[in-house]
Formats: C-alpha cells, structure tokens, sequence
C-alpha cells in the first residue's frame, strides 16, 4: 500500500508499507515523482538506508537533492525500531 507524505515543488513523495524480503530483510521504499509535459520524472530509495535504487527523469544534481530530502524526512517515515544509516 502506498501511503501519500507531501508535495512539494510538484514532487508528489509516497511510501509503502514495511516489506519484507531475504535480500534486504525489512525495508521501506519511497517513491517520488514529477509529472511532465512527457510523462513524469521518478526516484525510488530504500529506507532504512537511505539508498536510491532507480531514477528517471532527474538529473544527478536533483537526484542528490531528493536523497537529501529523505534522509532529512526519513524520521518522519519509519518506526523507532529502525537506525538510519548515514
């Protein structure tokens, strides 16, 4: 399920609920997009680790800015139980 968290600058940021996998035990994704003219411009990061595993649409520049964003905000997002990684 995705959950809605803000818009800001016509980046609509969602994140799902805890998924659990083998690979990368619990985790939470956050996705991010950008409607445009073409389509739309859109990011995904893993959290707890703040890692961005796919992006399209932005540029480097942007994407180290919405990795900034979700470090930032990350708090907001995830249960106590979870240590962010820096």
């Amino acid at each position: 399920m995705k959950h809605y968290y803000s818009t800001i600058d016509g980046i609509v940021t969602t994140f799902s609920d805890i998924h659990c996998s083998a690979p990368k035990g619990e985790s939470i994704l956050v996705h991010m997009e950008s409607a445009q003219e073409h389509g739309f411009e859109t990011a995904e990061f893993l959290l707890p680790s703040i890692v961005c595993t796919k992006y399209r649409g932005f540029t480097e520049d942007e994407c180290a800015k919405l990795t900034e964003f979700v470090r930032n905000n990350s708090l907001s997002v995830i249960p106590n139980r979870y240590t962010i990684e820096a």
